[in-house]
């Protein structure tokens, strides 16, 4: 990820710790990958939002590339680091119970939720996704699919721990999406390996090199985690 590696370093955050890992390192880079591709589409740069930016190492990314950063965060510490990385950015601090996004109607461009859960499962993101965006403005972001081996494990042993990350199926939720005025430029799927989100394996290479070869990066039906590209169309209306 292009970034200043020494100023990132001396100071990082949990979960830049965890992109360092050999599972991190896979899934960091599946999902920079599309957020380039994004990034491509857009055609010129102008004001890109993400949400839950941590400390900032995903827009700084888009800094670099020339968009203008809106980054919200929960945590004060973490948005005041990514403040201190990224001077020209407005940092946001919000709730945890918060739904609506802090932007003006129409004024992004690019939206980044990237492993932000509680917001992608929400009831109100594809709404206020579509408020806020541009005409043919994109959304790049993550899905847990409870429609996957992986999915229905940790959902199963979540009953027992009050905790849920696979909340929906994507099938379920993808014509959420397509009732509501949004098109599908592009998804893969991901993350069919049994390895915990820190995991430092040595098999993951090989492991992840075997994925590949499977193809089963195009089940995104059924795959445990799905990374997307949709686009607000200039002619859709919310359902």
């Amino acid at each position: 990820m292009p970034h200043d590696n020494t100023r990132f370093a001396q100071n990082s955050t949990y979960w830049e710790k965890v992109a360092r890992t050999r599972w991190g390192t896979y899934v960091t880079g599946i999902e920079k990958r599309v957020i380039l591709m994004a990034h491509n589409l857009s055609g010129k740069p102008t004001i890109a939002l993400e949400i839950g930016c941590e400390g900032g190492r995903w827009s700084k990314l888009l800094t670099d590339l020339g968009w203008s950063m809106i980054c919200t965060d929960i945590d004060e510490k973490t948005l005041a680091m990514c403040k201190e990385r990224l001077p020209t950015a407005s940092c946001i601090l919000v709730r945890s119970d918060e739904n609506k996004l802090p932007c003006e109607s129409e004024s992004i461009g690019l939206l980044l939720c990237i492993e932000v859960f509680p917001v992608i499962n929400s009831d109100w993101f594809i709404c206020e996704a579509f408020r806020v965006l541009q005409n043919g403005g994109l959304v790049v972001a993550v899905f847990l699919n409870l429609l996957s081996l992986r999915g229905l494990f940790v959902h199963t042993r979540s009953l027992f721990r009050g905790i849920r990350y696979y909340k929906f199926s994507y099938p379920s939720w993808r014509k959420r999406l397509l009732s509501n005025g949004y098109s599908i430029l592009y998804e893969e799927g991901f993350c069919w390996l049994p390895f915990s989100r820190a995991s430092n394996s040595i098999l993951v290479p090989d492991l992840v090199h075997i994925e590949k070869w499977l193809g089963l990066r195009k089940l995104t039906l059924i795959s445990p985690w799905i990374v997307f590209i949709i686009q607000k169309s200039s002619k859709g209306q919310l359902m």
